[in-house]
């Protein structure tokens, strides 16, 4: 069954778009870019939560905020950047550029990580500040660097030089 034409002099109302159209489309097109910049905040907060979660980066900030030579060049306390650069894959390699910052400068962390089992491999570990200096963080063996803290150890003999703010841990 057909509907009967209209009759002649009545028009058919128009429908919800084309009466709603003016504010509908910028509606939907904001709402649009909204859960676009939504999708690459959430995918970049996911990334930046995981790599600092990692045994790499967690290791190699230790060691940064272990460092007597590091922290007497950027002062204390030794905050990391939001967002590390990197990878980190399946086959236990990790890589990082990770951008930290104290009061009396600004440096970048390189770490280049390798995992044989449970145990991690730091064959490149060091920062290089504003001035260009280079510090190196994997001095140590790593098995030997897991438990020692320089800066611990210089404070408790009371040997640090000023510059680290004389801060007690």
């Amino acid at each position: 069954m057909t509907l009967p034409p209209a009759l002649p002099g009545s028009t058919v109302p128009p429908g919800w778009w084309r009466r709603h159209w003016r504010w509908a489309m910028p509606l939907a097109v904001v709402s649009g870019l909204a859960a676009a910049v939504g999708a690459v905040w959430f995918a970049l907060y996911q990334w930046a939560y995981w790599s600092k979660s990692s045994t790499p980066y967690q290791e190699a900030m230790r060691r940064a905020r272990c460092n007597i030579e590091l922290v007497e060049a950027l002062g204390e306390p030794l905050r990391d950047g939001y967002l590390p650069a990197g990878s980190m894959h399946s086959n236990g390699q990790s890589q990082f550029v990770i951008a930290i910052s104290g009061p009396q400068g600004k440096g970048r962390v390189f770490l280049n990580a390798k995992r044989s089992g449970d145990h991690w491999d730091y064959p490149m570990l060091y920062v290089v500040t504003d001035s260009k200096d280079a510090i190196d963080l994997a001095a140590l063996d790593d098995i030997e660097a897991a438990d020692r803290c320089a800066l611990d150890e210089c404070r408790a003999k009371g040997e640090c030089p000023s510059s680290t703010g004389g801060l007690q841990i």
